[in-house]
């Protein structure tokens, strides 16, 4: 955030905005979250904290979420790599547990990518239902595709698409639920499943 913090444009912004920028003089660590992933019961938080290196702090009011000072990266960790974590900010988590998806239902996640979301709608769906992720971004939404297919969502559909304009309902029939198999990515319409 430093280098933020110096640049001409950025002070530019808060000035012509009325903001103080001692307001950006308190943004010292900030912590960043992992969710843990459920469908790996056999995940440890022991593990996790010996792979990288810090303790981690139960996040009481957010299930299966830790936080981690925000200098700890995940990315190079097994735990990370075999998708048993994810990193996915507290405030996605807490409007996913808002919406409170359940088995059966069908979920539109508008502007998806990059897809930590639909992971854990994914979890709380259990494989029941769908998920439908829509963003605008070509590069984005293959990042959300490479997430889906690393934790494994097999209720999960990505199109590439202006969200304003998407009109696709939600597979309904079983054939159609079953051809969600496999997470793949349309651009503007869908394709029928035979």
């Amino acid at each position: 955030m430093e280098a933020l913090h110096s640049s001409k444009s950025f002070h530019a912004f808060l000035e012509n905005n009325g903001l103080d920028a001692s307001i950006y003089e308190k943004c010292e660590d900030i912590p960043r979250y992992i969710r843990i992933n459920p469908r790996m019961p056999d995940t440890t938080i022991g593990d996790i904290e010996t792979q990288l290196g810090t303790t981690l702090d139960k996040v009481t009011w957010l299930p299966h979420f830790y936080s981690l000072p925000d200098s700890v990266g995940i990315a190079s960790s097994e735990a990370y790599k075999e998708g048993r974590i994810y990193g996915l900010d507290a405030a996605s988590g807490a409007a996913v547990v808002a919406l409170d998806p359940q088995p059966g239902h069908h979920v539109l996640d508008l502007c998806a990518a990059p897809g930590a979301k639909l992971c854990m709608i994914g979890d709380m769906l259990d494989g029941r239902g769908s998920i439908t992720g829509v963003d605008v971004s070509r590069d984005r939404i293959a990042t959300c595709r490479t997430l889906a297919t690393k934790y494994k969502l097999h209720n999960c559909r990505l199109f590439l698409c202006d969200g304003t304009t998407f009109a696709a309902p939600p597979p309904t029939a079983p054939r159609q639920q079953e051809a969600l198999a496999a997470c793949e990515v349309t651009q503007q319409n869908v394709v029928a499943a035979s």
